[in-house]
């Protein structure tokens, strides 16, 4: 779970950087989409895999 708050984390540093400075509004926002997108998808399957090991510590069985 700490590797979802990480990648958070890593979004925030991406959307400090690219606002203020040098890049312009549409570039910026290309930025935030594009690596947005990437890393919510990194954080969604973070959050899964976590849950399903905290399934499995709690005595779940998966699969055969």
């Amino acid at each position: 779970m700490g590797a979802a708050g990480g990648l958070v984390a890593i979004f925030a540093l991406v959307v400090f950087v690219s606002l203020p400075y040098g890049i312009d509004r549409s570039e910026s926002a290309i930025a935030m989409i594009s690596v947005g997108l990437l890393l919510l998808a990194l954080v969604l399957s973070h959050v899964v895999y976590g849950r399903i090991l905290l399934a499995a510590a709690r005595g779940k069985h998966f699969g055969l």
